[in-house]
Formats: C-alpha cells, sequence, structure tokens
C-alpha cells in the first residue's frame, strides 16, 4: 500500500527537530496568507500548515497518546491511498518549495524543509506525478531532463562559441573555477551561456566547463529523492574534483543553487570547494573593478524592474548584487515592485512546478499575482538571475499576451560591459 510506504517514510525522517516544529504549530493560518497559491486561489488547501498534514497525521498517530486514542475511537482517519494521491496534488502542483511561508510563521516553523519531507514520502510511494517523474527519469538515464546529452552537449558549445565568436573553454584541469548550466539554458537561453563566457573572459578569470559535470538542475530534489538528488549532485563534485578546481559557479539557477549550496551538505560529504551564484560572482566583478559597465546602457528604453528569486535572493541573500548593477545601467529608469528583495511574490514555476503540465492553470492563476506587480510600476522590462524563473516568465507573457520584456541579469551585464 502506498499509504504504508509514505508513513514508514515519515516515521524514519520523524526526529526530535521535525517533532519539535510539529509541535509548535498552533495551525494558526498565517503562512497560508505569505503563500502565492493560496493568495491567488483562496484555496484552504494550499495552505503550506495543510501541504504537512499527511506529516503531522502519521506524526501523531504513531508518536503521540492523543494520536492513538483518536484512532483507536474513530476520532481521526488513518492516512490512505486516496489521502497520497490527494496529497500528491497539493505538494507537487500547488507548492515551488519558495519557503516564503517561514518567514511569517510566528512559531519559526520551518515549513518548506517540511514539506519536502512530505514530497519524499510521496517519492518513496512512486507517487509523483508523470510529468515531473520523466523528467527525473531522463536526467537519470542520459543526464539532463532536456534532453542534454554528451552530443548534444558538444554541439550546443561548439554552436555557441561559433555563433557568439566567445571562447567555451571545457575540461581545463587546474583552471580556478568550475562554471555548471542548466539544461533550461543550454536548450531555451543559450545567449545566456555566451553572456556569461563574455563576462568571465572580461574578468580574466581561469575557468572550464565540464562535460561530465555539465547539468546543474537537480530533478531529484524536485521529486524528493535522496538517493537521486545525491547522485546527480556527486556528477558535478566529482568533476569539480577531478578538474581540480577551486571554486563552482551556479549559473542562473535557483533551485540548483539551493541543492548544491545547502542541501548537498547534509545529504552526503561534499568537497572543500567554493560554491556561488553567478548573480554574486557578478557583483563582486563590479565591485572590484574587475569588470567595468556602460552607465545608463539601459536609460532611455522605459521602465526596468527585477524579479527576486527565492533561492537565489530570499535563500541565497544575493539581494544587492542585482540592484548594485541595475543601478548602474538604469539609474534613472530602474523601479522595484512592491513587495520585493525577502518578501518577494515568486514566480509560481519553481519546485518543478512548470514541468509538470497538468498545474498549468495553477501556475497560470498564480502568476496573475506578478503581472499585478510589474503593471504597478509599467515596466516593460524585467529582469532575473534564474532561468527557471525566466522560463516561467517567458510563457506566461506568450499566455497572457504581454507588452514585456523578458532578461537574464548576465545578459543585461554582457551587453553593457566596457570592452
Amino acid at each position: 500500500m502506498k499509504s504504508q510506504t509514505v508513513i514508514n517514510t515519515f516515521v524514519e525522517k520523524t526526529g526530535a527537530y521535525v517533532a519539535a516544529q510539529l509541535e509548535a504549530c498552533t495551525r494558526c493560518g498565517m503562512c497560508a496568507e505569505a503563500c502565492h497559491f493560496y493568495q491567488s486561489s483562496g484555496n484552504p488547501e494550499f495552505a503550506p500548515v495543510w501541504k504537512i498534514e499527511l506529516l503531522r497525521r502519521a506524526y501523531e498517530q504513531r508518536f503521540t497518546p492523543v494520536g492513538k486514542f483518536k484512532v483507536a475511537f474513530k476520532l481521526d482517519k488513518p492516512v490512505t491511498d486516496e489521502d497520497i494521491a490527494h496529497w500528491s496534488f497539493i505538494d507537487y502542483q500547488a507548492c515551488t518549495m519558495c519557503n516564503k511561508c517561514s518567514m511569517v510563521c510566528p512559531m519559526g516553523i520551518n515549513l518548506g524543509p517540511l514539506i519536502h519531507t512530505v514530497r519524499e514520502g510521496l517519492s518513496d510511494a512512486q507517487a509523483v506525478p508523470a510529468d515531473l517523474k520523466a523528467a527525473v527519469n531522463k536526467q537519470e538515464e542520459i543526464g539532463s531532463p532536456l534532453g542534454v546529452t554528451d552530443d548534444v552537449f558538444d554541439s550546443r558549445i561548439e554552436w555557441v562559441a561559433d555563433e557568439w565568436e566567445i571562447e567555451m573553454p571545457m575540461d581545463v584541469k587546474g583552471a580556478d573555477t568550475l562554471v555548471v548550466f542548466s539544461s533550461i539554458e543550454i536548450m531555451k537561453f543559450p545567449n545566456n551561456l555566451a553572456a556569461i563566457a563574455k563576462i568571465l573572459n572580461a574578468a580574466g578569470e581561469k575557468w572550464t566547463l565540464s562535460k561530465k559535470g555539465r547539468e546543474v538542475v537537480n530533478f531529484g530534489f524536485y521529486e524528493g529523492n535522496d538517493k537521486l538528488t545525491k547522485e546527480f549532485m556527486n556528477r558535478v563534485f566529482s568533476a569539480a574534483k577531478e578538474l581540480g578546481v577551486k571554486k563552482i559557479v551556479v549559473t542562473e539557477c535557483g533551485h540548483a543553487y539551493d541543492a548544491l549550496r545547502w542541501t548537498s551538505a547534509n545529504l552526503m560529504d561534499v568537497p572543500e570547494i567554493e560554491i556561488t551564484h553567478i548573480a554574486g560572482l557578478l557583483g563582486e566583478y563590479v565591485k572590484s573593478g574587475r569588470i567595468k559597465l556602460k552607465p545608463g546602457a539601459l536609460d532611455g528604453n522605459g521602465t526596468i524592474t527585477f524579479h527576486d528569486a527565492c533561492k537565489i535572493q530570499r535563500r541565497g541573500s544575493h539581494i544587492q548584487e542585482p540592484r548594485d548593477i541595475l543601478n548602474i545601467l538604469a539609474p534613472k529608469s530602474f523601479r522595484e515592485m512592491t513587495p520585493n528583495k525577502e518578501e518577494s511574490i515568486c514566480c509560481s514555476g519553481g519546485g518543478g512546478v512548470i514541468a509538470i503540465k497538468e498545474a498549468d492553470p495553477i501556475r497560470y492563476a498564480s502568476f496573475e499575482l506578478k503581472i499585478d506587480q510589474v503593471n504597478k510600476v509599467g515596466a516593460k522590462t524585467v529582469a532575473m538571475a534564474c532561468s527557471n524563473c525566466r522560463l516561467q516568465f517567458t510563457d506566461c507573457v506568450q499566455h497572457f499576451n504581454l507588452d514585456w520584456k523578458v532578461a537574464g541579469l548576465s545578459q543585461l551585464v554582457a551587453d553593457a560591459l566596457v570592452e
């Protein structure tokens, strides 16, 4: 039974920390107002506290006298296979794992990791949406959820180098920095590859790509599959160790940065290699003078605003660097959305949601919150440092027929470099 598999996983994962978090919850519902899916739908089942209800019930019924009493006297029902199917919908299609809910919890409960624990149970029970599971399987089998095999990777890198006339070093032992792109960038936004290469070369960075460690996105992390999460991470770490680099730069991908920078240390022994995000590196380059930008390069093209990615800005704290850059490039036309920075509204496509076709109506409805934000500042260009967000924005711009330009931060920097 799927329900028993889920329960067994929850029991295994419910240590003192999880128990303390579940016991601390007063079920006040304040987290609901922080969830973009709840805000856009009003559906009480989309409240973050309800997304961990399976975990709470399993904990209470297995470990507490009150829970055992409730089940014995039929005051509460055991978890069923029907519950598993329903919570698969709630926790995969109506949650991007943005963790904004944790910011408003008066009890300090870290709801995002608890929801991830629910996904772990659902993964063990094979209760994962088919589209997401297909992408996970593809990454396991060929190294990429979007079909970036060795041959495809070689051809794309060769094409980018030729098309943009840029040097793209590959498997250079002794390089200081390993740069790892996501398959979204490789297949959907190849200009990102050229832009970042141009910036790194201009800064005099000793960098390299790796065929073995070519994919930084981690669909095992989206699914909640610890085994595959570690396997996909290890491909990058193994390549980094073989090349002898000192630093790994995650390009414009938020969840990959979260997984590689923080989650990895909780799952496995990681090498002593610095892990940073391209947004942070761009800030360092500008501040130190390693690259120079043309002041006001973006002024005159209408208002530009910046979308804060949950895993890069809120989680990674790379909040100021993009703003410092945009205040150089567009001092007259850069305007902030509200709310912003740590309180920014999620794009609604992260956490694997954009990979699930069945979730389209939910993520489109939630994106209307972003439409309201952008329209209020009258922006014609929305910049961001996450390609998953960028894919969500470009898809929604087409879906809603919006008159916006969606731009990656790296591309804006590359276009404004002083040669």
